[in-house]
């Protein structure tokens, strides 16, 4: 029997399954000491590079409803990170940026999550990663693709 703690018969779902659970686990006892969690780290992140976007931008980005994210904002809002303002094309819109305290802690924030990655990723040659990476982006394009035609969209 081998030591591993993750049986070989496990279909892709469940492996991605794993992965994610250990990761929000790591994520959020990390992300305690600044008042955030695992789920509010993409948000954080999307903010990083698309400052400005829309809560419904957001929600459609993620492929959450748009209630999860009003709720992850207002969190993030309390916390000192991001500022809300009226969108002034569309006065029921709400814009999204991060705070200077948010900009601040983003370089340690961002070295939390790469600090998981090299922990789970240390057994890997560059290469390794390399294609780990490009067999996960295929997949995860392949998702999106599979959900917007379920969805309907185009």
């Amino acid at each position: 029997m081998s030591d591993s703690p993750v049986p070989s018969s496990l279909p892709p779902g469940p492996l991605f399954s794993i992965i994610n659970r250990a990761r929000v686990i790591y994520l959020n006892e990390r992300l305690k000491a600044f008042q955030l969690s695992a789920g509010q780290y993409p948000v954080f992140m999307c903010l990083l590079k698309h400052p400005g976007i829309t809560q419904e931008a957001m929600a459609r980005y993620f492929h959450l409803d748009k209630g999860t994210i009003a709720r992850t904002v207002k969190k993030m809002e309390d916390a000192g990170y991001i500022s809300r303002r009226v969108d002034p094309d569309n006065r029921r819109a709400f814009r999204l940026s991060l705070t200077s305290t948010g900009y601040k802690m983003a370089q340690e924030i961002m070295a939390i999550d790469r600090e998981w990655e090299q922990a789970v990723c240390f057994q890997l040659s560059a290469e390794e990663k390399e294609h780990l990476l490009a067999l996960l982006r295929q997949v995860a394009c392949v998702s999106i693709h599979t959900i917007r035609e379920l969805e309907g969209e185009n």
